[in-house]
């Protein structure tokens, strides 16, 4: 088994030399022309979604454009709460093959799953959309301090990252309109940081197909 990670790794290896040198090799499985990745962050007013709500959401399209949405202070009071948002988020995953995230395993997805189970809303089922969690792969390929984006980011020379200011989201979770701009503000910021992210860390190991 070793000889063939070591094998695995020397092709692996090659592939970005040659492709570095311009010449054509044939395209991973997740590279193929039609297949649509998104890069996708949440921000919510708590951890656990049985005691909190999605804030808001952004979805970057692999070269492409930023979908995103927020909650809205007449949803916060009133009984609709994050349902619109989540119902929309829902909307746009179901035209992408492939979401990356920065531990979306253990947040971002079940949170997204939680909340749209909650709302009685369909969220996609087991094999229909493939999950990269850059979390992991960064954990793989780099040894430092911290394991957090903003780590990651920074040694990578990656700018964009915006700090959490907690007394913000307390404020953007009764609704006020520029708290709840900033968090979606620092929503956009860590998509455009993800999409870049990935463009640096795909060479580097394989990726296999695992289901949100």
């Amino acid at each position: 088994a070793k000889e063939l990670n070591r094998s695995e790794r020397a092709v692996n290896s090659q592939i970005y030399r040659l492709r570095k040198e311009g010449i054509k090799i044939p395209l991973g499985w997740y590279e193929k022309e039609g297949i649509v990745i998104g890069h996708c962050d949440i921000e919510t007013d708590n951890f656990d979604a049985d005691a909190g709500l999605m804030l808001a959401w952004c979805v970057k399209m692999d070269g492409g454009e930023l979908l995103e949405d927020v909650v809205t202070k007449k949803e916060l009071d009133g009984a609709v709460q994050d349902k619109r948002i989540v119902q929309h988020m829902l909307e746009v995953l179901q035209g992408i093959d492939i979401v990356t995230t920065f531990w979306g395993t253990g947040f971002d997805i079940p949170f997204i799953r939680s909340r749209a189970l909650f709302h009685k809303l369909d969220f996609p089922l087991y094999g229909t959309i493939s999950h990269f969690d850059l979390f992991y792969a960064c954990r793989s390929l780099f040894k430092l301090h911290r394991k957090s984006l903003q780590a990651v980011t920074e040694f990578l020379g990656i700018e964009g990252k915006t700090h959490l200011k907690l007394p913000v989201w307390q404020l953007a979770k009764r609704g006020h309109v520029e708290s709840l701009g900033y968090v979606l503000e620092h929503c956009r910021e860590d998509v455009k940081i993800l999409e870049m992210l990935w463009q640096r860390v795909k060479p580097y190991r394989k990726w296999t197909r695992k289901s949100i």
